[in-house]
């Protein structure tokens, strides 16, 4: 990894260089797009993030923000790293922070193994998740575990020097106003669906970060708590899905704490797993 960068050689105010520059890329799916329909007036955790790195560092921090919001699925980030799109960013990035794996969960559609024939209503939808098996689950987080273990290599490939953080998928089932109205009983087996996938993802996932030597930032754990059956609640803003400002600021607290980007000597941490569990 990168040393530490260099003091600057003057206090006067300079206008700073590329390379003092330091650039933070974010990609993936909706959860740091941060659209205002989802998060009405609330700030992203990557902007709170950099700004926390530029008072660290006391250097200019870049923003390019190419997550998605069009229910991006870990395939989707995959083909578009792959359509070369993203690699000038990516080189030049000083940090990467990557967001996937929350739309991969059930139900499932498609092709995939237990896949619903219709989600046309919240009973339809609540059904398919509850027969979702643990096989079924299991197939499907090895398919999606090598297209992140993809994604991961490319941004590594790309960006060699780069602190690289992924962030688990979090749990927006469990405390939803239309689950809570199906009763306990369908609240019980949707959720024991829902948390067995999490906790299998959040394995894989960091697992995969290790291997590039990336950290894992426990956004899960965070939401839900060590067994996954927290509910989310006000971390999630009112679509019951994006974070909140609340739950933004405590993504933003997760990278600080994860020591992704060494806020102490302004470089890469060689840290590779944050995670509770």
């Amino acid at each position: 990894m990168a040393g530490a960068r260099p003091a600057r050689a003057s206090s006067e105010p300079t206008e700073p260089s590329p390379d003092e520059v330091i650039s933070i890329v974010v990609i993936g799916d909706s959860v740091p797009f941060n659209s205002p329909d989802d998060c009405p007036g609330c700030t992203s955790f990557a902007d709170s993030y950099a700004e926390a790195v530029e008072a660290a560092t006391e250097e200019s921090v870049a923003v390019e923000n190419r997550s998605r919001h069009d229910g991006a699925r870990t395939a989707d980030i995959e083909e578009q790293l792959a359509s070369g799109e993203l690699n000038e960013l990516l080189r030049a990035a000083d940090i990467v922070i990557i967001s996937t794996g929350l739309n991969d969960g059930p139900p499932y559609e498609g092709s995939r193994p237990c896949a619903a024939e219709s989600l046309a209503t919240d009973e339809e939808l609540f059904a398919a998740v509850i027969a979702t098996t643990t096989e079924c689950v299991d197939e499907v987080t090895a398919e999606v575990r090598a297209s992140v273990a993809n994604v991961l290599n490319f941004v590594r490939t790309e960006a060699p020097e780069a602190a690289i953080g992924v962030l688990t998928a979090y749990n927006a089932w469990t405390g939803w106003e239309n689950l809570d109205a199906a009763g306990p009983a369908t609240v019980d087996e949707f959720s024991e669906v829902i948390t067995y996938t999490l906790d299998q993802w959040r394995t894989a996932l960091c697992e995969e970060a290790a291997a590039v030597d990336a950290v894992c930032v426990d956004v899960y754990g965070e939401f839900n708590g060590p067994d996954g059956q927290q509910l989310s609640g006000e971390l999630l803003a009112p679509d019951y899905t994006h974070p909140s400002q609340l739950g933004n600021d405590r993504i933003r607290d997760l990278l600080i704490a994860s020591d992704l980007y060494d806020l102490g000597s302004g470089a890469p941490s060689t840290s590779t797993d944050s995670t509770d569990g």
